[in-house]
C-alpha cells in the first residue's frame, strides 16, 4: 500500500534499566511518499502507545520481510535510547542500511552522521559533507562540520609529538583546522544569521585563537534579538574581559548570574572561592555560617581590588572570567565533570591561564603507552596533566607504578606539588585594566597636625608624566583622575580622597600634592591614577602607618627631601607649612642638576626661663653600600658645617636657640662633588634643657651625572 503523507512523531519512552528510570526523547522524523508495510504501521501505533518492546518486534519483522528503510531508522532510534555499546553498534548497522536503501533521505543521513561522531569521526565528517552536496541549505550540517573541526583545533592546538631529542610541532595542522571550522560556521550563518549554535561555537573558537573582538558583535546580535541566555552572557563576559572591556565584562557577568539557578549561582560566586581559599585556613571556613562566609569573602574581594577608582572590582571580574573559562573548556557534562572542579579548572581558578602550554600526543614507548600529556608554564611554576583514561578529564601527573602500562609523558609528582601550592600559594593574579599600565612616582611624608589635637597631617606628593606620543591629533591636555584610599586592618575605609588634574602639551611632567588630616592608625593605602585619554592606569597598594606624634614628648616629623624651599608660593607643586613653601621630591633619588634641601619639624622642645629653646641638631649621612667612596670630597663641599668625619659617615652638628617649641628646619646640601651611591640620612635632635634626644632616618640615592661624562 502506498501512502502520500508527512508524519511527525514525538514519543517519550520511559525505559527501565539497571540504573533506574531514564527518560528518553525520540527526535522528530518525517517520511514522504514511502511505502509502509502493515507491520511498520503497527510498530508506529505501538510507539504511540509507549509499547517499545512490541514496536521493536514489529519493526524487526518488517525489516525481515520487506527490508524497509523507515523500520531500520525507527529501530535504530529505539536501540540508541538503550545507551549501551552493543545497542549502539546495532543502531549503526540499521542506520547504515536505511541510508543505503534511501540514499536521498537527509534525515537518515543526519542520524547516521551524528551517530558516528564519537567513534568514526572521519566517516561522520564525510557524511555531513554529502548532506551539504545534496542540499547546501542544511544549516545543521554546516554547524556539525564546524564543531568537528573546532574540536580538532582544540585537540591539536599547541600540540607536539615526542621525536626523541626534540618535540615536533603539529601547529600547522591545528591552524588548518581553525580555518576550516571558521569557514563552516560562517557558511551556516550565511544561511541563518541568528543561529544560536553557530554564533556560540564560532565566538568560542575566536576566543581560543585570541580574536575575542570578532566574537563579541556576533553574541550581541543574539542579545538584540532576545535569543540570549546565561551561557551567551557568560561568553560575552569572557570575551569582553579578554578584549580589556572590563566594565562591559562586569555587566555581562551580572546578567549571567541573574539567569543562573541557585545551585549554579552558588558554585559560580561562592563555592569556587571557598575551594580557592579553604586550604589556607585548614578547614576553618567549614565552621563559618553562610552569612559569615559571605562577609569574609566580601572582605577578601575588597582587599584584593586593585583599583578602587572604578565602580567594578577588577579582581572579582578576573575570578568570574577564570570560572567561566574553566567551565567552558574543561567541563565534561556527559561524565559529570564540572569545569572549575577539574584539576585543570582548579589550576585556572587559582593562577589564571598559563603563559604557555604544550600538549604531547600519545604514543608507544619503552615504558608502555605514553598517554596524552599537557604541560602548563607560568612565570615561576609548571604543572603537568595526563589523560590516562582517554576521557578528556586531565589529572595532575603522578609517578607511574612499575606495572603500569599507561604512563604520563613527563616525570614528576605534580599531584603533590599542586597540593603544596594550595596552601603555600593559593592564588596568583596580575591586574588587568582597560588601558595600559604606567608607573607613577610618589612620596608620603607625615607631620604633627597644626589644627587638630592627636591628628596627623599626611602629605602625598606625586608626579604626572605623559609621553609626547599621547599629544597627537590636536590633543593639548590630558585629564587624570587621582584617588587615595586608606583602610584599617579590617579593610574598613577610613580615608578617601579624589582629585582631578590636567597635564598640558610641552609641559608633560608636573608634581602635585594631596594633603589630608587623619587619626593615627595602621592599615593599607592605595594610591591610584586613571588617564582619561587611553584609560591608562597606575595603581600602588602599600602598607601605611599613620604616625602618632606626641603632644608633650620630644618628637620629629618625617624627613622631607625637597628640590626647593621658598617663602613665596611658587605654584601647585609646593605645599605650605607655616609660611614656608616646600617642593617635595616624588622619590628619594637626586641628581647633580637638582638642588637638594632637607626639611623637617621638631615638636615639644622645652623653653628656658628666658622663653628660648636650646637644642643640638646632628645630621649624619652614612653610606649603605659596601664600597667606600672617599667621604673627604663630600666634607670639602659642605665645609661650612662643623662636624665629625670617618671613612663610613659624616656628621654635621649645630646648636640652636629658638622662640618656638615646634620649629621648622630646612637647609641645603651640596653633593656636586660627591660620588654616586646609596646613603642613609639621619636627623638627631637633643633637647639640651630636658637632656633627652630622638632621631629619624630616610634613605637617599645620589646620582652623580658628572661621573659618566
Amino acid at each position: 500500500m502506498k501512502f502520500s503523507l508527512l508524519i511527525f512523531l514525538f514519543v517519550t519512552e520511559l525505559i527501565c534499566s539497571s540504573n533506574g528510570l531514564m527518560q528518553k526523547n525520540f527526535q522528530a522524523f518525517s517520511f514522504e511518499d514511502e511505502e509502509k508495510t502493515i507491520l511498520h504501521l503497527k510498530g508506529l501505533e505501538a510507539l504511540k502507545a509507549r509499547d517499545t518492546l512490541n514496536a521493536e518486534s514489529l519493526f524487526k519483522d518488517s525489516i525481515r520481510k520487506f527490508n524497509d528503510a523507515a523500520s531500520h531508522y525507527l529501530l535504530a532510534q529505539i536501540l540508541l535510547n538503550r545507551n549501551t555499546f552493543n545497542s549502539r553498534d546495532q543502531a549503526f548497522e540499521h542506520l547504515r542500511s536505511a541510508v543505503m536503501i534511501k540514499p536521498d533521505n537527509l534525515e537518515y543521513r543526519f542520524a547516521f552522521a551524528n551517530l558516528m561522531k564519537d567513534f568514526a569521526r572521519i566517516s561522520s565528517f564525510e557524511e555531513f559533507k554529502k548532506i551539504i552536496e545534496m542540499d547546501s541549505s542544511q544549516v545543521q550540517a554546516w554547524i556539525s562540520l564546524g564543531e568537528m573541526k573546532a574540536r580538532d583545533f582544540s585537540e591539536f592546538n599547541k600540540s607536539v609529538r615526542d621525536m626523541g631529542e626534540i618535540y615536533g610541532s603539529l601547529q600547522e595542522y591545528a591552524d588548518k583546522d581553525y580555518e576550516e571550522s571558521e569557514k563552516y560556521f560562517l557558511a551556516a550563518l550565511s544561511k541563518d544569521s541568528l543561529n544560536y549554535d553557530a554564533i556560540l561555537n564560532l565566538s568560542l573558537l575566536y576566543e581560543k585563537v585570541g580574536k575575542s573582538e570578532y566574537g563579541i558583535p556576533l553574541l550581541k546580535k543574539l542579545v538584540r534579538h532576545t535569543k540570549d541566555d546565561k551561557k551567551i552572557h557568560l561568553c560575552l563576559g569572557l570575551l569582553n574581559y579578554k578584549n580589556r572591556n572590563i566594565e562591559e565584562a562586569h555587566k555581562e557577568y551580572q546578567i549571567a548570574i541573574s539567569l543562573m539557578s541557585e545551585d549554579e549561582k552558588k558554585d559560580f560566586i561562592f563555592n569556587s572561592v571557598k575551594m580557592m581559599l579553604d586550604p589556607v585556613y585548614q578547614g576553618e571556613l567549614n565552621l563559618y555560617s553562610e552569612e559569615e562566609l559571605i562577609e569574609f569573602f566580601n572582605t577578601y574581594w575588597k582587599a584584593s581590588d586593585p583599583l578602587y577608582l572604578t565602580d567594578q572590582n577588577e579582581r572579582l571580574i578576573e575570578h568570574y572570567s577564570r570560572v567561566a573559562y574553566a567551565n567552558l573548556n574543561y567541563g565534561i557534562p556527559s561524565k559529570g565533570v564540572i569545569g572549575w572542579k577539574s584539576n585543570m579548572g582548579e589550576t585556572v581558578i587559582r593562577y589564571g591561564e598559563p603563559i604557555d602550554r604544550m600538549r604531547i600526543r600519545p604514543q608507544f614507548n619503552n615504558n608502555g603507552i605514553g598517554m596524552k600529556t599537557e604541560v602548563w608554564h607560568y612565570k615561576d611554576m609548571t604543572f603537568a596533566f595526563s589523560d590516562l583514561a582517554s576521557s578528556g578529564n586531565f589529572q595532575f601527573v603522578w609517578p607511574a607504578g612499575e606495572k603500569d602500562k599507561l604512563v604520563p609523558q613527563v616525570a614528576g609528582n605534580f599531584h603533590d606539588y599542586a597540593e603544596y601550592l594550595r596552601t603555600a600559594r593559593p592564588t596568583y593574579y596580575i591586574p588587568k585594566f582597560e588601558g595600559p599600565n604606567f608607573t607613577t612616582e610618589f612620596s608620603i611624608s607625615q607631620f604633627k597636625s597644626n589644627e587638630r589635637r592627636n591628628h596627623t597631617d599626611v602629605l602625598l606628593t606625586y608626579k604626572i608624566e605623559a609621553e609626547d606620543s599621547l599629544f597627537e591629533k590636536g590633543i593639548t591636555e590630558l585629564n587624570h583622575k587621582i584617588g587615595f584610599y586608606f583602610f584599617d586592618k579590617n579593610y574598613d575605609e577610613l580615608i578617601k580622597k579624589i582629585d582631578e588634574q590636567k597635564i598640558y602639551k610641552n609641559n608633560n611632567s608636573v608634581n602635585r600634592n594631596l594633603i589630608f588630616t587623619a587619626r593615627p592608625d595602621s592599615g593599607v593605602a592605595s594610591f591610584e591614577m586613571i588617564r582619561e585619554l587611553d584609560k591608562g592606569v597606575s595603581t600602588n597598594k602599600i602598607p601605611l602607618k599613620i604616625n602618632k606624634f606626641s603632644s608633650d614628648r620630644l618628637d620629629i616629623s618625617n624627613i622631607v627631601f625637597a628640590s626647593d624651599v621658598s617663602s613665596e608660593n611658587l605654584g601647585a607643586a609646593y605645599f605650605e607649612r607655616d609660611g614656608l613653601f616646600i617642593k617635595q621630591k616624588t622619590s628619594n633619588n637626586f641628581g647633580i642638576k637638582e638642588q637638594f634641601f632637607i626639611y623637617f619639624e621638631i615638636y615639644n622642645l622645652k623653653k628656658d626661663e628666658e622663653g628660648l629653646t636650646n637644642f643640638e641638631q646632628s645630621i649624619t649621612i652614612s653610606e649603605v653600600t659596601e664600597e667606600k667612596f672617599g667621604l673627604e670630597k663630600f666634607f670639602t663641599s659642605i665645609a661650612e658645617f662643623i662636624g665629625l668625619t670617618s671613612n663610613e659617615k659624616i656628621t654635621l652638628s649645630s646648636n640652636y636657640k629658638t622662640l618656638v617649641s615646634d620649629p621648622k628646619i630646612y637647609f641645603q646640601l651640596d653633593f656636586s662633588r660627591y660620588q654616586a651611591g646609596n646613603y642613609l640620612v639621619t636627623v638627631k635632635i637633643k633637647d639640651n634643657i630636658k637632656g633627652i634626644e630622638t632621631e629619624v632616618s630616610k634613605p637617599l640615592t645620589w646620582i652623580n651625572d658628572l661621573e659618566s661624562n
